[in-house]
């Protein structure tokens, strides 16, 4: 959250006040009231929960309150778990993934600082060697040899910023005529980082269902429900997919189809016509499931970067040597 008003209320203190606000909430404490306890505890941002609390005055839910400064899927889940659900529960399944993620984000910089380091001294290396090294190198009698390698050189890096900005310029275009929905699932086909969005969407939305479901709502009043108020997200696609499917009696074949995120262990869940307490208890440990995939899925990730990192700059150096090198090498076979 951001206030111009307020100290800076990063991620981490997001995530940390959402967990207060839901402790609190267990403790008998009112909405409101929890809102002007954090208050006092958590004074640097004082001035932004009385906010909040202002606009809840005026009538405005505490999800609308939040709206500018939280993200939209966060933005969404409060808003359902506020009319149809478990606020408290919510608060606390955001709280516990947003400090996951403020810890993994932590770790990658950790992770990161080593190998920035090894590349700053890198490029200093190398424009040493541009401005002192290789100019004396060039009059070793391979001036002309020199000049055409670096023609050559620069040809290849103009080709390879050509292409990448055509490139980026085409898929820039398509990506901006895709819905909500299509963008995830291009999100989810993604090398390397594509099964983690597909963990993260999944959760996200077995995490809703689960929760709208243990308080008693059906499949059909939950499409209605995400259709109404999601305007033009994903969840408002995926809701009409379902809700025509359920209305036609059809399988839920075509919200799985078009939704890549969308765990098959759901749709064998769904499937097995469960009452809505049962069904709701299987949602949630299936959330947990998922959540404990992205968490491995993420650390796995993490631990492949810096020997990623590590392998560019050997090839760099290998390549500064032969550059020192082999006019090197070609000036002494002319002696010899």
């Amino acid at each position: 959250m951001k206030n111009l008003k307020t100290a800076k209320f990063n991620y981490h203190a997001q995530a940390e006040w959402l967990l207060l606000i839901a402790d609190l909430l267990r403790s008998g404490f009112s909405l409101r009231h929890a809102i002007e306890f954090s208050g006092a505890i958590l004074k640097r941002h004082q001035i932004l929960f009385q906010e909040i609390n202002s606009a809840m005055q005026d009538g405005k839910s505490f999800a609308e309150c939040l709206k500018p400064h939280i993200k939209t899927n966060l933005y969404y889940q409060l808003l359902f778990a506020e009319q149809h659900g478990s606020l408290e529960e919510c608060l606390q399944e955001i709280g516990k993934l947003m400090l996951h993620q403020e810890k993994q984000r932590q770790k990658l910089m950790t992770l990161l600082q080593y190998p920035l380091i090894l590349l700053g001294l890198l490029v200093s290396l190398m424009v040493t060697l541009k401005i002192f090294v290789f100019p004396e190198l060039s009059q070793w009698g391979t001036g002309n040899s020199q000049n055409w390698a670096d023609y050559y050189l620069l040809e290849i890096i103009a080709y390879l910023s050509g292409g990448i900005l055509v490139t980026s310029l085409l898929v820039g275009l398509r990506w901006l005529k895709l819905d909500q929905l299509q963008r995830i699932n291009a999100l989810c086909s993604l090398p390397v980082i594509g099964k983690c969005y597909q963990l993260f969407y999944g959760y996200y939305v077995v995490t809703n269902l689960a929760m709208m479901i243990r308080h008693g709502l059906t499949i059909k009043e939950i499409c209605a429900i995400v259709i109404e108020n999601s305007e033009q997200s994903f969840l408002s696609i995926l809701g009409k997919l379902t809700r025509t499917a359920v209305n036609q009696e059809y399988e839920l074949t075509e919200p799985f189809r078009c939704a890549q995120f969308l765990p098959e262990e759901l749709k064998i869940i769904v499937a097995k016509g469960s009452t809505l307490s049962d069904l709701g208890s299987d949602l949630t440990a299936l959330a947990n499931i998922l959540f404990t995939r992205l968490s491995r899925r993420i650390e796995r990730l993490l631990a492949l970067i810096q020997p990623i990192i590590f392998s560019m700059i050997a090839l760099v150096i290998i390549g500064l040597y032969l550059r020192l090198l082999l006019p090197i090498y070609h000036s002494m076979q002319g002696v010899v």
